[in-house]
């Protein structure tokens, strides 16, 4: 074969080999783009909310015995689904969507420091028909601190913002130790404690993972245990891996491993009592149905804002 006719097979197969490269590269770069912009297109969607989730903060449980002994001597409903807590985000993401809100999170808990917290102040909240009693620092330092971190958290995944609405006066940490039907049973609930009540001290963020964190938790359906499924430590360096998202969740061990039958009644009761103050509402005066059909689309969505907050806020499980 004549040297011509190899340099043109040599030539013919060097530009075809020339054409494969650049649109196989081509494909590789579509590719990667399509996965960034499915990435960045997944990271931006709006996340959906369930109330058998949550992002808490969980004392470190050498901290849990007088917290568990006031709620088992006040009779607390919530001792076998909800450990010693304090919600931020609730609430929150679905187990499918965990991942994804724990991306979101986990830079936003890191770039806070860790603080000192102090559970020595008793408080009370409800009405006619209903009470919780809980405590909380009474520190306006740490109290700042706390809502410092549940706003860098909302910010983070501004969809969970039920914290900031219930009540309408924007976030107010505490950790519930029982629940009543009436505010009057939880002041005298909260003037029977008082003076047997400990300051509980610890450091947030300053433990393991698991200890001394933020948890984002879940349960099982309306009658499962909140598990740990992620913890958000605080104060650690921005580039730091995330933390690991585990599947199954884990048991906080000292959590009841049965829901006794008091708590069980105890629920139901809660339930029943929900469902019978339930009455339909008087018929409307003409004017009161022309003052509603000329409502702005604002003060409608400002009306079943304030509705919903207030069924949240009622939800003894919280």
């Amino acid at each position: 074969m004549p040297p011509q006719h190899h340099a043109g097979v040599w030539l013919a197969s060097g530009m075809l080999l020339f054409f494969l490269v650049r649109r196989v590269a081509g494909l590789q770069r579509r590719q990667i783009a399509m996965c960034h912009g499915t990435a960045a297109g997944e990271a931006a969607r709006p996340l959906s909310k369930v109330h058998h989730a949550t992002v808490a903060l969980v004392p470190p449980e050498e901290c849990w015995p007088p917290i568990q002994e006031a709620r088992l001597e006040l009779r607390d409903r919530g001792i076998y689904r909800w450990p010693p807590h304090i919600n931020l985000l609730y609430p929150f993401a679905p187990a499918d969507e965990m991942a994804l809100a724990l991306a979101r999170l986990a830079p936003a808990a890191a770039a806070l420091p860790p603080f000192e917290l102090d559970l020595d102040q008793l408080g009370t909240f409800g009405g006619r028909r209903r009470g919780v009693l809980w405590a909380a620092p009474s520190d306006a330092a740490q109290l700042g601190r706390l809502v410092e971190l549940q706003a860098a958290l909302q910010a983070a995944a501004p969809e969970f913002d039920d914290q900031q609405r219930v009540g309408g006066g924007g976030f107010v940490p505490h950790m519930t130790l029982s629940h009543f039907d009436s505010l009057d049973e939880a002041e005298a609930a909260r003037a029977a404690l008082a003076p047997r009540w400990r300051p509980v001290r610890f450091t947030l963020g300053g433990g393991a993972a698991g200890q001394t964190a933020v948890h984002l938790m879940w349960r099982d359906g309306g009658s499962g245990q909140f598990k740990r499924a992620a913890s958000l430590p605080l104060g650690v360096a921005p580039d730091a891996p995330l933390p690991p998202l585990l599947d199954p969740p884990h048991c906080f061990p000292q959590m009841p491993e049965e829901e006794e039958a008091w708590v069980v009644e105890a629920r139901k009761a809660a339930a029943k009592g929900r469902k019978g103050r339930r009455r339909r509402s008087p018929r409307r005066s003409p004017e009161e149905r022309a003052a509603v059909a000329a409502r702005t689309p604002e003060e409608i969505a400002a009306i079943r804002a304030a509705r919903a907050a207030a069924r949240r806020e009622a939800d003894p499980s919280a």
